[in-house]
Order: C-alpha cells, then sequence, then structure tokens
C-alpha cells in the first residue's frame, strides 16, 4: 500500500470515528433528555395525586360534618364507598369510625382490663393485654406477662407510662411484632372514651365486652344495624335485661373518631394516604405504600 492509499485510509477511519462519536454524543443527550422528561413527568404526576389524596381527606370530613342523624356506623352515606373521576383524577375514599374497636388506653382499668382479657384471648394473644397494660401504666412494677422499664432499657429505650397517642407505638411493646399487629390491629384504637358502638364494632369486640355475650346475642347486634336507639338492644334474639344492663354503660351509637383511607390516581402515579379524624380536625395521617 502507497503513502497516498495510507492517508486516505487513516482520514477514512478518523471520520467514522468522529461520527462514531457525535452519535454516541447525540444518543446520550437524547437518553438523558429523555429519562429527565420521564422523571419530571412521573414527578408532576405524584404531586397531582398527592395533593389530590389530602383534598380527599377534607372532602370526607364535609361528609362527617353533615351527617345529623343521631347515629353512626351503618346506614350513613359516609359508611359507603366513595369515589370521584375528576380531569383524569380518579379518587376512592373509604371511612370507618374507630368506636367500634376496643380501645387499648382504657387496660389500666379493671373492667377494661377483663374485656381486653376475653378479646385478646380470642385472638389468640392474650399475653399481650399485660405487655401494653404495663407500657401505658404509671408504674414500674411488671404484670405476669407484662415488662417494665428494667426489660426495655435493654433495648435502648422506656415505656411511656402514658396513653398511646397512636397504633403504631405498639410496635414497641413487648411481644408485638409486624405479624401480631396486623392480626389485632382491625379490633383496636387509642381514640374514643371506651364506648363501644354497636353499629360498627367486630363480633369478636362485642362477645369481649360480657362473659355472658353469647354468639346469638351479637350476631343479633350485627344483623339489627343500624340501632339508632340503645333501647332496641333489648327486644333482640340472645339479650336479656341483665345482659343489657351490664353492657349499656360500654357501648354507644354514636363516634367522634374516625379513619380515612384514600387512595388517588393521577397519570402514572397512586398515592394512597390514611387519616385518623375528628368530625373536624386531622389527629394523625401517614402516605402508606
Amino acid at each position: 500500500m502507497n503513502s497516498s492509499q495510507k492517508r486516505k485510509g487513516i482520514v477514512l477511519f478518523l471520520v467514522l470515528s468522529i461520527m462514531a462519536a457525535v452519535a454516541a454524543f447525540l444518543f446520550s443527550v437524547f437518553y438523558l433528555s429523555n429519562t429527565t422528561y420521564q422523571k419530571t413527568e412521573g414527578l408532576k404526576d405524584y404531586t397531582t395525586a398527592y395533593h389530590a389524596a389530602v383534598s380527599a381527606v377534607k372532602i370526607a370530613l364535609k361528609y362527617l360534618r353533615q351527617d345529623n342523624n343521631g347515629f353512626d356506623g351503618k346506614g350513613d352515606d359516609w359508611a359507603e364507598p366513595i369515589a370521584y373521576n375528576y380531569r383524569g383524577i380518579f379518587i376512592s375514599i373509604r371511612i370507618n369510625d374507630e368506636c367500634g374497636k376496643f380501645n387499648v388506653n382504657k387496660l389500666t382499668l379493671p373492667l377494661y382490663y377483663r374485656i381486653g382479657k376475653r378479646l385478646f384471648e380470642d385472638l389468640g394473644k392474650p399475653e399481650v393485654v399485660d405487655a401494653i397494660k404495663d407500657w401505658i401504666d404509671g408504674d414500674d412494677i411488671p404484670s405476669p406477662f407484662g415488662a417494665e422499664k428494667d426489660y426495655y432499657e435493654s433495648m435502648g429505650y422506656r415505656p411511656s407510662n402514658r396513653p398511646m397517642k397512636s397504633l403504631g407505638e405498639l410496635l414497641y411493646v413487648k411481644g408485638i411484632d409486624e405479624k401480631t399487629f396486623k392480626k389485632i390491629e382491625p379490633y383496636i384504637t387509642v381514640y374514643g372514651n371506651g364506648k363501644v358502638n354497636v353499629n360498627s364494632a367486630p363480633k369478636k369486640v362485642l362477645v369481649a365486652l360480657s362473659d355472658r355475650m353469647s354468639d346469638e346475642a351479637a350476631n343479633s347486634i350485627i344483623e339489627a344495624r343500624p340501632i339508632k336507639k340503645l333501647e332496641a338492644l333489648r327486644e333482640l334474639p340472645g339479650i336479656d335485661q341483665e345482659l343489657y344492663y351490664e353492657i349499656l354503660p360500654l357501648i354507644t351509637n354514636r363516634c367522634n373518631y374516625f379513619r380515612i383511607t384514600v387512595t388517588a390516581s393521577y397519570g402514572s402515579s397512586t398515592v394512597s394516604l390514611v387519616a385518623y379524624t375528628t368530625r373536624n380536625r386531622i389527629l394523625e395521617w401517614k402516605v402508606v405504600e
């Protein structure tokens, strides 16, 4: 090969190399621009969905404030699923009252301790009652299956020795791991005055109210919902006068504490949010997976 052919070959190689470099650069620019665009669009979708979810909680509160029928639970407009679809934003809302659950902050009271014992025995976790009681009571004397500060200090913290403000605090309590928490969560709350709403309580909570509460009595309450006046319980199968007056101080058909579950979707993003509220304000909320 002569020198002229060599020069032509080098020039061709250089041209091809430059073209390859330019192509690679342009591809990189396109890829980065496309990725940035997708991320920007994804962030916009998420932001829209997030604000829609927050707004949905306010919509739920409006439903609750408009409720004035004298009872809460099954039969209320807010007790049914609520859905909106506005300009590509889909929102679903579910409202549940918290008063149908057992308030674990009442376990320091002997009467509620007995109710809690029956409930947790039914759930297969009887030892948890003592552990929760010790966590919230003001002394350092451990119950038979509970624990006080000596136990918790070995793990780097102390019991609160006060009523819990959030159910999530239970995950610090002896014997309560994620599996146990998921099992007991549907039946317990930290809100309310301890009275159980007969219009929303699960059967296990109703049965726990008294040693004399039979399956028949609990089922008759559930089938009679909505119970607009507590006096109506006296006419139900399985509930005699003695049982009625025993559980009367423990029950209600009203509630002022609610769990609002919201899912909002827009574009490629979905945001789920859980809020605990009264009829007028949000007590706590969090974004969930």
